[in-house]
């Protein structure tokens, strides 16, 4: 019987830790390392940013994603993407040097997988990284602007570069359709709106705002205001929706309006801290790493030929990682290029090639949106 007890106890101590080893480990790469990276650009700053990716991929590693094409129901090709994740959280320059039209940077970064929400140097690096994009925000709210001034607040707490709200409350204040039109959330308009004053992103959105009856108040002269807001964050280079989220606030006052203007400016400040922020910066690390997309239009193109040549000559091109057309016609290209690069160095880059028996020259840049002539 004693031997019997014994037996039981030992396997009591051994059969969890044959369980355990058996079951697949689940441990994400977590925590800071520390890198010592290089970078090469046109400018030294684009060096920096190729020193950073350049970091984040050794220091956290790389997922690789197959993409395929498909164009006409036929296989077009098969790509394998490196996608990085993962933010600089500190660096500090160890070398920087000029050969000719290239500079080199070198830099000893800590990085992370882990969120940089609310880490305010690494947020400072990602924006810088980005150029330090202007935001603009646009947040309709019968009644007030509870709203609005607290995403305002929020992202200037954050280091955000933003439009100045009292050129915002100008375009607000105005009855134009288009207005009301990018405000009720058309990507195109907004993209449209924010690129005409500025911005390089615009956050869009409404709030609707009322008072609820509540059994536990009745008697009390305490009214229960409740919101609900909803957003989108869009890209104005291309249009494209960065984020759309929403949330909802309550709030208990005397007056009703009050209880209202409460009621949205938490709605907001819930949007902010749980779904919208994250969202933006997720998306703001995934260009620094992955590259960025630009519109590109090339005018003179005139024939079929001469703009499929074009394409491939944009592929060929050192740190473009996909093209992508948009539109042909009346002798103009119109293409989306994603870059693992600043926009100075694709055109550096770009600038001059030989498509057939003529040459790119590029005319115009206004943010991510490149003009090319085939001379």
């Amino acid at each position: 019987m004693k031997d019997l007890l014994l037996a039981v106890i030992f396997l009591l101590f051994l059969v969890p830790g044959a369980v355990l080893a058996a079951q697949p480990s689940t441990t994400k790469t977590t925590g800071d390392k520390t890198i010592t990276a290089e970078g090469h650009g046109a400018s030294k700053q684009d060096a920096l940013l190729q020193a950073k990716r350049a970091a984040v991929e050794e220091g956290i590693g790389v997922v690789l994603s197959s993409q395929t094409e498909v164009e006409n129901f036929m296989l077009k090709k098969d790509k394998v993407i490196t996608q990085s994740f993962g933010a600089v959280r500190s660096y500090t320059t160890i070398k920087e040097e000029q050969k000719g039209d290239t500079w080199s940077v070198k830099i000893s970064a800590v990085v992370s997988l882990d969120s940089i929400t609310a880490d305010l140097m690494a947020l400072k690096i990602l924006l810088v990284s980005m150029d330090k994009p202007r935001t603009m925000v646009l947040i309709q709210e019968e009644g007030g602007q509870n709203a609005e001034s607290t995403v305002v607040d929020y992202l200037q707490g954050k280091g955000f570069d933003l439009v100045d709200p009292a050129q915002a409350a100008a375009l607000m204040a105005k009855d134009d359709p288009f207005i009301r039109k990018a405000i009720d959330g058309d990507p195109v308009a907004a993209a449209k709106l924010g690129a005409e004053n500025g911005a390089e992103y615009v956050v869009v959105g409404s709030v609707r705002k009322s008072i609820l009856d509540n059994e536990v108040l009745k008697g009390s002269g305490m009214k229960s205001g409740q919101a609900s807001l909803t957003v989108k964050v869009v890209n104005c280079s291309n249009g494209r929706i960065v984020a759309t989220k929403s949330a909802t606030g309550a709030a208990v006052h005397l007056a009703e309006d009050i209880a209202k203007s409460q009621a949205a400016a938490k709605a907001a400040t819930t949007l902010m801290d749980k779904k919208l922020f994250e969202a933006i910066v997720t998306s703001f690390q995934d260009t620094v790493n992955n590259g960025a997309s630009y519109e590109i239009v090339i005018s003179g193109v005139k024939s079929y030929g001469l703009q499929k040549s074009a394409a491939k000559v944009l592929e060929d091109t050192e740190g473009v990682l996909s093209v992508t057309k948009r539109n042909f016609g009346g002798g103009k290209l119109e293409l989306s290029v994603l870059f693992k690069g600043s926009v100075e160095t694709f055109c550096d880059r770009i600038d001059s090639k030989v498509v057939d028996d003529a040459k790119l020259a590029v005319t115009n840049v206004a943010g991510n949106r490149v003009a090319l002539n085939l001379q």
